[in-house]
């Protein structure tokens, strides 16, 4: 799967009719010139999974820095690397899927959540 197809379906998988309210995801240009991606994982199956931080400089217009800061995943980069820092968040994820475990017991958190909220169960 390409790497916007995979941003699509982990966004869409976390869009719950509240989530996305107050989350979600965001690219945008620098001025230098470059990228700026931010994915915020509240509320996420990641949100307490650690990330190593990343520093690239290959050239003045080749590079990428990824940090995690507290709940989002922060990178930047040069004209030609968004797709790199998308791979390297997806990257990220796929080498820590959380086991059914952890869903289930996620999925449980979430819903008294929302109970709290008094928001609108399924039922």
């Amino acid at each position: 799967m390409g790497v916007i197809k995979w941003l699509e379906q982990w966004y869409l998988s976390n869009c719950d009719g509240d989530w996305e309210h107050g989350f979600g995801v965001s690219i945008s240009t620098l001025d230098n010139p470059g990228w700026t991606v931010k994915l915020n994982i509240s509320l996420t199956l990641y949100e307490d999974v650690a990330f190593d931080e990343v520093k690239i400089d290959r050239t003045e217009h080749d590079w990428v820095y990824c940090k995690k800061d507290n709940w989002e995943i922060m990178c930047a980069g040069g004209p030609k690397n968004l797709e790199e820092m998308l791979e390297i968040i997806k990257n990220w994820m796929e080498s820590n899927k959380p086991t059914l475990e952890a869903v289930n017991a996620f999925n449980q958190e979430v819903m008294e959540r929302r109970k709290f909220r008094d928001l609108k169960l399924p039922d």
